[in-house]
């Protein structure tokens, strides 16, 4: 994958234009036909891995926002070759059957356009793609091939949460046992991987080489030229000037704050674009319980789906559990010093509509954030009262943090929809104003899962460019 100067990329029409190199952007381009010429356009720079160890890590873009809920809330977005990739902490756990269907099942949210049957052949992709390392096929998320990669060791905790429970497995992990990188150490310093296990855009970017693609760095996509309903050029701020750069299709991949951003600049008005941004709403859990712990073989060892898989979803938001193994939180008595669990409880989300990103007077996106809904709030209280029930030992000790302020995962903005009176694009990612643009990543999300939805926008990245 070639770098180019400003000057070429401006000099000729590209067969595909695409904005951004994180997730969304890249497995996008792996899936396209390789007959294509593409440019990705990358607002940062590339820095490896022994770089980011040694001079920490590129500073998170500031996101304007105006919060009127009573809890602190946070975006996190990574301007960086690579994005979100060289930071996070690759959990790839798949969505749930009912995440697609929470409207038809359960009264509540929107339905997306794809099932999870459909997903199924693009999720075996990238999951191939990331090398996870997951568990066997008595997973509760039925699966036509198995995991890539044997599990990591659990933690002896995982072993008697399983001995309790059906509902407890090995968490799926990009992070690595077997593969091309290193086994991941457990050292519970995923943003920063000490040892480069996880997978992330530049350590596996072999994997994203093929012909005809090249890479215009510290450039920014600012909008799309639209002339009679057909997108023509994209706006490329680069050096302090805009220039134009002439494609036949554009894939927005920059997140879904950014996508909106870009979207808005170039005159779209889809009623729900910009609107119905969410995240997950979490709250990690200190239970000292007499179970041992920890000595497992990653960071997060075990997902819980009690609340999950069989949740009354029509009262409650969905919680899925995660099962932390470093960092290692010790309980303070001697001879016990193992027998804490740090668990953190995630809940879904109903997406709001008055969640939403506009442009401020410099054109500059600005979230307006009115809070989770109360849906989500209530899931997480009813799996917090009812935890004691799916231990094997009484608690002694809960301590339950505040509502974390974020899990750094952006979603809606560009959701799915069969028109334009219901979303922004169609199940394949195309704009319902604008037919030769595509919206990537989480922004298309219709709902919010309890699950990470980095393998499921990958997934769809894919499932996007198959469908052109």
């Amino acid at each position: 994958m070639d770098s180019i100067p400003i000057q070429q990329a401006t000099s000729r029409s590209w067969d595909v234009v695409v904005a951004g190199s994180s997730f969304a952007s890249m497995f996008f381009v792996y899936a396209l036909p390789t007959t294509l010429d593409v440019l990705i356009i990358e607002k940062g720079r590339i820095r490896d891995h022994q770089d980011l160890l040694r001079n920490g890590e590129e500073p998170p873009e500031p996101i304007a926002q105006t919060n009127t809920s009573p809890f602190p809330k946070q975006w996190t977005a990574t301007t960086l070759f690579g994005g979100n990739s060289n930071c996070w902490w690759a959990q790839t756990p798949r969505f749930h059957p009912d995440d697609f269907a929470t409207k038809a099942r359960f009264g509540i949210g929107q339905d997306w356009l794809l099932s999870y049957d459909a997903l199924e052949p693009f999720y075996l992709e990238a999951e191939a793609i990331m090398e996870v390392a997951g568990g066997g096929s008595e997973h509760i998320l039925k699966r036509s091939q198995p995991f890539p990669f044997p599990p990591h060791a659990p933690s002896r905790s995982d072993l008697a949460l399983r001995a309790m429970s059906s509902a407890w497995f090995a968490a799926p992990t990009a992070r690595s046992n077997g593969g091309r990188r290193f086994r991941c150490c457990a050292s519970g310093v995923c943003r920063r991987c000490p040892v480069d296990s996880k997978f992330t855009i530049v350590n596996s970017l072999d994997q994203f080489e093929r012909p005809g693609v090249s890479l215009l760095l510290n450039a920014e996509v600012r909008a799309l030229q639209i002339e009679a309903g057909t997108a023509r050029a994209a706006v490329v701020r680069h050096g302090g000037a805009e220039h134009e750069i002439r494609g036949d299709l554009f894939g927005l991949g920059a997140n879904a704050i950014f996508n909106s951003a870009i979207m808005l600049r170039s005159g779209l008005t889809a009623p729900a674009l910009g609107r119905y941004i969410h995240e997950q709403l979490s709250r990690r859990a200190i239970i000292d319980v007499a179970i041992p712990n920890y000595f497992g073989g990653t960071s997060i060892t075990g997902h819980g789906y009690h609340f999950y898989h069989s949740a009354p979803r029509d009262q409650f938001a969905a919680v899925m559990i995660e099962n932390f193994n470093a960092p290692v939180a010790l309980r303070p008595l001697r001879g016990r010093w193992t027998e804490r669990l740090n668990l953190n409880f995630i809940a879904e989300d109903i997406p709001r509509e008055d969640n939403r990103v506009v442009l401020d007077s410099n054109g500059e996106p600005h979230v307006f954030w009115n809070g989770h809904s109360k849906y989500a709030e209530l899931g997480l209280e009813r799996a917090l009262a009812s935890v004691a029930k799916i231990l094997p030992a009484p608690i002694e000790n809960l301590t339950v943090d505040a509502y974390t302020s974020t899990q750094n995962h952006i979603q809606g903005t560009t959701r799915m929809g069969k028109d334009l009176a219901d979303g922004v694009v169609d199940r394949g990612l195309k704009c319902h104003e604008v037919r030769n643009v595509l919206a990537l990543g989480a922004g298309a999300f219709p709902s919010c899962s309890p699950a990470n939805p980095t393998l499921t926008l990958s997934a769809l990245s894919l499932h996007a460019a198959r469908s052109l």
